[in-house]
């Protein structure tokens, strides 16, 4: 159902689904601007992530290991893996895609990789009936991220 790829194992089409569906739910949805969506991190990042059959694709998220990857936004966290730009298609969304893309992502860094925890940027209003049930807890207080209310949340796997 989800597909884990390398920026260099994307298709061209993949890659343009992927544009497609963070532009409609970061710069169109949420109003956060192309230079805060659009990053270099990309080429670094594993990205998961469902389509249907025509190629679309409904439900996204990048992941880091923080171990061996750093920049501005993600510092460097030896024993620690991140997830971010989860994305659900406005159509999807109710489903249940979402969760079961946060559920899977989860699942694939605990069974696949070493790390000890997963460490997120979370949206401050999806902190506890998304982050918050698939076991994340908040560390710190919220902060304006892309202006835009976040909080830092950490799940110890």
């Amino acid at each position: 159902m989800f597909v884990l790829k390398t920026f260099k194992e994307l298709t061209l089409e993949e890659l343009n689904e992927i544009y497609l569906l963070r532009g409609l739910v970061f710069v169109v949805g949420q109003k956060i601007t192309e230079e805060n969506e659009i990053d270099r991190a990309d080429r670094q990042a594993l990205h998961f992530f469902h389509a249907n059959e025509a190629g679309e694709v409904l439900a996204y998220l990048r992941l880091f290991d923080l171990g061996v990857f750093s920049d501005d936004s993600h510092p460097l966290d030896p024993g620690a893996w991140s997830m971010g730009r989860v994305a659900v298609h406005p159509d999807a969304r109710g489903t249940g895609l979402g969760s079961e893309l946060l559920g899977a992502a989860i699942d694939w860094v605990r069974t696949t990789t070493e790390a000890q925890r997963i460490s997120i940027s979370a949206q401050a209003y999806l902190k506890d009936r998304y982050y918050g049930a698939a076991g994340f807890k908040q560390v710190g207080e919220n902060y304006l991220e892309a202006g835009i209310d976040h909080v830092h949340m950490v799940l110890k796997l």
